[in-house]
């Protein structure tokens, strides 16, 4: 979970004031603060529009947080918990992927919120609860019939196709730095790798020697991509028009040059029943979890106390 301080100058700018209350569940407070934070950690993973009006965010923040309590309230009446170690992994992960495994820069973006460690990491300890709970009591319960897996799959058939992918090899030749008039230009550099190439040498190895490329470590590789989507338009039509195991001539981008080998080349499809098995089981798995997850929360709010108070709008 990431604290995104905008989210508190954006309630500031609509007359909100921080220190009210929202709603309360049964013994627990959510307090406006609480809201105009989650609204900021939604946004900046995505979970929510950054476009939507401050209102609109807010009213389905309270609801959010509200189910949230909801869940931790059964959870402990049930004594579900993690132990420490549990946690210390999943901060780990979190580092790992959002901090680039540098558990300074966390403490950086902690600094900077004002959130002390040991709140933060009661917040990831809550996030593994709440899925943890909403597993055991939804979606494990939840097993698609084979009749249901067969009527999705005949209904919905294109949902259930493999796109084309292609594989290529890339070599980028950078242009020489402003200045270094020993550098050959890149048109010269091409002439020669495209001769080596012709020679027999392997595409791969000139890639990993030679290419400015990101993935000139892999021996330039791309693996199953669309090209369309992946390269610009100019080398999407060069690789269209080459067979499997054919490179292109040089292709001048902006005075960078480029040398691209088809590898291998996977025509769309449509999936057959058993291809396509897992997806359709996923698919229903998570239409039928939301319904029932509403359901649910549903049920924990009818035997609670909830009461959400107005919106402070400054009126």
């Amino acid at each position: 979970m990431l604290l995104f301080v905008s989210a508190l100058a954006c309630a500031c700018a609509h007359g909100v004031t921080l220190d009210g209350i929202a709603a309360k569940v049964n013994d627990a407070v959510i307090t406006i603060d609480d809201v105009t934070t989650a609204i900021g950690d939604m946004r900046r993973s995505g979970a929510a529009s950054a476009d939507a009006d401050f209102k609109t965010a807010y009213s389905n923040t309270v609801e959010f947080l509200i189910e949230r309590r909801l869940i931790l309230q059964l959870a402990a009446e049930k004594k579900v918990t993690f132990p420490e170690w549990a946690v210390d992994g999943r901060i780990r992960d979190i580092v790992k992927d959002k901090f680039e495994g540098d558990m300074n820069k966390l403490n950086a973006t902690l600094t900077q919120t004002k959130t002390p460690l040991t709140e933060w990491r009661n917040m990831i300890r809550d996030d593994m609860i709440v899925t943890s709970m909403r597993q055991q009591f939804v979606e494990k319960n939840i097993v698609p019939s084979p009749a249901d897996m067969q009527r999705e799959y005949k209904e919905n058939k294109a949902r259930y196709r493999a796109e084309s992918k292609t594989s290529v090899r890339v070599i980028l030749l950078k242009p020489a730095d402003a200045g270094d008039k020993k550098a050959k230009s890149v048109s010269a550099r091409g002439k020669e790798l495209l001769d080596r190439l012709e020679k027999g040498e392997d595409f791969a190895a000139l890639a990993k020697s030679f290419s400015a490329d990101s993935h000139a470590k892999d021996g330039g590789l791309w693996k199953d991509v669309d090209p369309q989507k992946s390269f610009r338009p100019e080398i999407a039509k060069a690789i269209a028009s080459l067979k499997v195991g054919e490179f292109s001539t040089l292709i001048d981008l902006d005075g960078w040059g480029f040398i691209v080998r088809k590898e291998s080349e996977t025509a769309a499809k449509d999936l057959s029943f058993a291809e396509a098995y897992d997806r359709i089981e996923r698919n229903l798995k998570r239409e039928a979890g939301q319904a029932e997850y509403r359901a649910w929360v549903k049920r924990l709010r009818e035997a609670a106390f909830v009461r959400v108070f107005p919106f402070p709008d400054g009126k």
